[in-house]
Formats: structure tokens, C-alpha cells, sequence
């Protein structure tokens, strides 16, 4: 359960309210401790902007006497000394019931900012009138998501990637804290950060991403576990999943939300609790039989089959045995995940499968689609060249579907109407891309790329059936085709070095006469914020052409009553 908040502290009327309040759970940090501190002292935003709120958690490797330190150096740093909690939450909320500022940054004592972290957020989070800013992250020694992280001014929290990252390190509107009274729940041992974004990001009316500027800098440990770390129960390991899911089942009304929502605890499920406790001869007997059977009961009450398309081909298959009960095959499944091998990709009838254990194994009995990822297959591409030809548009660049091998006969370029869906297709010219092949951009499969290039003209004068193309908003995609599968792709968001995006002048089409009072105009235009390539096409009335200049021009005659009076001019030699 959460802990009560009390009402939030009123400043005086003449204290200056900080932009942040930084909240620090200490417990034996050092000597990472100092540069984490450092990284928060050095903020361009300036420290008069920055409060700093500290809780040593009762360490005992000096990060008290260091957080002392600073204090001492810097009146916006408050540290405030305790016994150990036995986790992060009690120290923060602590923190959080002290904070002044319009926002609230959590930081982790052993990992550090980036200078004009601060700086970036509050400038979007004020322009943007964001609850909630996503600071990208980088790891050191240790992952960390890249999908989560795209820079945007604007995210949808059920069609974004922005609930892949469930920690609390963001920019959090102070006030949406107090109002919605969102704590740490102090009765968790793991995943405590789960339940506290769950809410504060079901709260918010704008979450942004600052993700164009490295903010956070996330560090692993020398040894790689943190120092609070112990031994979980089968109900520990459980409890903050199945809370969670509680959560999102009862809040989210949308159906597309609530399944992707869930589905993403479903993927912690099998891959932190599932396959660690099947994999590892240290959860044998009791204890991994109540871990599973706690782990089969959340499956129960939340597990839909339509949220399987939002899960990963081997989670996928994991989850399946799991709940089929097919023990042998999920111990198999469990230890190669462990070996970490990369699974081989079989092509077959235009669908691409992932060759992992039980794929066409009869004795298994798993659906092949469990093992289908076509639809996760990402296009390489980019966009070289555009110029105008007449009435004619030459692209050229090159794409490639990850993963397959090279021969693209089929690729066509697509102009598809926003509005309507309609749609004219235009084969491509291949083209050889040896920088593709071989040297210093080789693809990671280690596939041959050489034949990957395109180069299409596009008559917009002819395209549709031999006629123009209508008016509208037209997208410019790209229909790749390797092995037999087909994927499509917008172009126009990467693009080469050399490529000049600027506007150009609008293209006419069809010019006016013959009894069309307009001419049919298209313009090139890149979409924002994602850069890719379109069309506008519309009907406009030409423009009145300059009038002739006369071959002599003479000095205006002025009528006696209109004629300008001659300013009077004084101390003129």
C-alpha cells in the first residue's frame, strides 16, 4: 500500500521556488557519489534555479560526510541523515515531502548528468506545458532502452515507446505529485519505480522526450549488483507485477492502451521471472514451484491471446509453454535464452520465422505463428538525390530489409493519398551500392548489400493511369521486396549528408488554359517532426504576370490643389 502524503510545503512569499528539486536516496554511493554530485553543481541551468534534497540512508563508507561536504559548499544542497530504510523508497518519499521546486528529478547516487540536462527539460517542459519529461539516457557498463528515448515534443503514452522505461528518473511536474498524492510504495522490494510511473504517467496531460541531447548517464556498478540487494521471495519476485497490471487493468478504458500496457509487464513476467527461475538450479524444489504457480495466477487473471503481437517471437513461445505446460520444452526454451544464441531466420511462403527450439517440431505441437516476425523487420533506407525534371520527379538512394539476403526485383516507390488511402505504384531501377558490400559500413548480418540502391523518376503528370495526380497530401513510401517478403517503408527522415532539404519551388503540373481557371500545383515538403518525404498537390489560380515597364518614364504632374508641400528646411547653407 502507499504511504500518506502530507500536504505540500508552502514557500514563504519571499523565497525564490527552485525549477528543480533533485530527490537523492544515499546508501553507500561512494566514490561514484562525487561525480554524481559534481554533474548536479555544474548544470548550466544554474544552481540558484536547483535544490538539491538528500537522504543518506544510513551508509557507512563516508557518502554521509561527502553529501556534508557539498552542503557545505553549495546553501541549495539539504541533507538529511537516517538508518537504513532497507530500500529507496522510504528515503525518497521523504525527499519528495520536502521539495519546493516546480519539478521533481530523481536522481541515482552512482550515476550522473549531463551538463545542460536541466537546462533542456525545464526549457520543454515550460514550452510544452509538460507533466512529464523522459531525459534520455545513456548507458554505461549496462543497456539501457533506445526506443523509448525519440526526441518529441508530444508522445502518446499507448502508441508511443515511452512505457518501455519505467523508472522514475524524469522530469515530473511537482504538482501533478501532490494533486494525484503519487508516493513510493515503501512495502515493495522490487519494482517499486513500476507502480509509481504507472500512476504518475496515467496522470499526465503532456509527456514530452528530450531525446536529441545525452541527459543521463546510467552506470552500472564495479561488480554489477547494487549493494541493497538480496535474496527475493516467490512473492517478492511477483508482488510489483502483479500490482501494477492491477492498476492498469482498472484505470485504462482504451482497449489498445490497456493491451500494449499489459502486455509489457507480461514480457517482464516471462523474461525476469519465468526463465531466470526455470533456467538457474538455484530455484529448484519449493521455491520455484510457488514462484511459478504466483506467476501462473497473474497469467490467469490478465493474459489475453490478442496481446500476443506485443511481445517478442521467443517471449512469445516462452509464454506459450508456460501456460500449455509443456515443462520439457520450456526448460529448453529457458536455457537457450541463456546461451544467448541468436536464432537463424527461415524463410518460408513470404513470411520470415525465427528458427528457435520447437519451430515444425510436431512432438512440440507450438502454432508457427508464434514464430512469425515479419512484421518486426526494419527497412534500412536513404534518400540521396531529388531534383525535378520537368514535371518529373528523380529519387535516388537505397534500402534494405534487415536480416534477408540481397536481389530487390520488385521494389516500386508508392505515392499513397493521405485522405483516401489511394495509392500509385512506380517500379525502381536497381542500383549497385559497393559502399553497402564491403568497407567501412557493412551491414550487421554480415549480408551482401551490393545490389541495395534505387533510382526512380516519377511523372506526376502521367502517374495515375496516364493522367495527373489528383490534388491532395500524398506520402512518398518505398515497397522493399527480398526472398519473397515485402515490407514498406516512408523515406525522406534519413537522408544523406549532401542531401539539400530545403523548400523548393512549387512544380506545375497541369497549367491553366483551355478552359481550367487553375493550375494543378506540387509542392515537396518534409513532414515534422519525423522528416519524412511528401507531396502537397493543389489547384491554384496562376499568378497575374508583372506588368511591362514603360520604355520612358516622366515626372508626375500634380493638380495645384494636390500638389506635396516642400518641407521647409532651417540652418541648410
Amino acid at each position: 500500500m502507499f504511504p500518506s502524503v502530507p500536504p505540500a510545503d508552502v514557500a514563504h512569499e519571499s523565497e525564490t521556488v527552485p525549477d528543480v528539486s533533485v530527490v537523492m536516496a544515499v546508501f553507500n554511493a561512494m566514490p561514484y557519489l562525487t561525480e554524481c554530485l559534481q554533474s548536479i553543481v555544474t548544470q548550466t541551468l544554474g544552481m540558484e534555479c536547483i535544490e538539491v534534497i538528500a537522504v543518506n540512508d544510513g551508509s557507512t563508507d563516508g557518502s554521509g560526510a561527502e553529501l556534508d561536504r557539498y552542503a557545505a559548499l553549495h546553501p541549495q544542497i539539504h541533507v538529511i541523515h537516517q538508518a537504513n530504510s532497507g530500500g529507496p523508497s522510504q528515503p525518497r518519499n521523504r525527499a519528495l515531502d520536502l521539495a519546493r521546486g516546480r519539478y521533481t528529478f530523481v536522481v541515482d547516487a552512482d550515476d550522473y548528468l549531463g551538463p545542460e540536462a536541466f537546462q533542456r527539460l525545464v526549457a520543454m517542459a515550460d514550452t510544452q506545458h509538460s507533466d512529464i519529461v523522459l531525459a534520455k539516457h545513456v548507458g554505461v557498463n549496462r543497456p539501457v532502452s533506445v526506443k523509448a528515448y525519440q526526441h518529441a515534443e508530444h508522445v502518446d503514452l499507448f502508441t508511443s515507446e515511452v512505457y518501455r522505461t519505467l523508472n522514475s528518473i524524469k522530469l515530473i511536474r511537482r504538482e501533478l505529485l501532490e494533486r494525484e498524492r503519487i508516493r513510493f510504495p515503501e512495502d515493495l522490494w522490487l519494482g517499486e519505480d513500476q507502480l509509481f510511473m504507472t500512476q504518475a504517467y496515467l496522470a499526465a496531460g503532456t509527456i514530452s522526450v528530450v531525446g536529441d541531447y545525452d541527459c543521463y548517464f546510467a552506470c552500472r556498478r564495479d561488480g554489477g549488483t547494487p549493494l541493497t540487494s538480496r535474496p527475493k521471495t516467490p512473492g517478492e519476485r511477483i508482488a510489483h507485477i502483479e500490482r501494477v497490471m492491477r492498476l492498469v487493468a482498472d484505470r485504462v478504458e482504451d482497449p489498445v492502451g490497456r493491451r500494449r500496457m499489459l502486455a509489457r509487464h507480461f514480457r517482464a513476467l516471462v523474461d525476469k521471472v519465468v526463465v531466470p527461475v526455470v533456467r538457474s538450479p538455484r530455484f529448484e524444489g519449493a521455491y520455484r514451484q510457488e514462484t511459478l504457480e504466483r506467476a501462473m495466477a497473474v497469467c490467469r487473471q490478465w493474459w489475453d491471446e490478442d496481446m500476443a503481437g506485443e511481445l517478442s517471437a521467443p517471449a512469445r513461445v516462452t509464454l506459450h509453454c508456460f501456460l500449455q505446460d509443456k515443462t520439457d520444452m520450456l526448460e529448453v526454451l529457458a536455457r537457450h535464452d541463456a546461451r544467448r544464441e541468436a536464432p537463424e531466420k527461415a524463410v518460408i511462403g513470404g513470411r520470415v520465422y525465427l528458427r528457435l527450439p520447437g519451430f515444425k517440431d510436431e512432438t512440440a505441437g507450438i502454432p508457427d505463428e508464434l514464430f512469425d516476425v515479419t512484421h518486426t523487420l526494419q527497412v534500412v533506407h536513404r534518400l540521396d538525390r531529388m531534383a525535378w525534371r520537368g514535371t518529373r520527379v528523380h529519387l535516388a538512394g537505397h534500402a534494405y530489409i534487415e536480416g534477408l539476403m540481397s536481389g530487390y526485383r520488385g521494389t516500386e516507390l508508392v505515392l499513397r493519398e493521405r485522405g483516401t488511402r489511394l495509392e500509385h505504384h512506380v517500379p525502381v531501377e536497381l542500383q549497385a551500392t559497393p559502399h553497402l558490400a564491403s568497407g567501412p559500413h557493412p551491414d550487421a548480418d554480415g549480408l551482401d548489400r551490393g545490389t541495395a540502391g534505387f533510382a526512380v523518376e516519377v511523372d506526376l503528370r502521367t502517374v495515375a493511369g496516364g493522367g495527373p495526380v489528383t490534388a491532395g497530401t500524398w506520402d512518398v513510401l518505398l515497397r522493399v521486396h527480398a526472398q519473397g517478403v515485402s515490407r514498406r517503408v516512408r523515406i525522406g527522415s534519413a537522408r544523406s549528408a549532401s542531401f539539400d532539404a530545403t523548400a523548393r519551388r512549387p512544380l506545375i503540373i497541369a497549367p491553366a488554359g483551355r478552359g481550367a481557371k487553375t493550375a494543378l500545383v506540387a509542392t515537396v515538403f518534409f513532414t515534422r517532426p519525423h522528416g519524412n518525404l511528401s507531396l502537397e498537390v493543389a489547384r491554384r489560380l496562376p499568378l497575374p504576370s508583372a506588368p511591362a515597364e514603360p520604355a520612358e518614364r516622366h515626372p508626375r504632374r500634380w493638380p495645384a490643389r494636390l500638389a506635396p508641400r516642400r518641407r521647409r528646411t532651417a540652418g541648410r547653407g
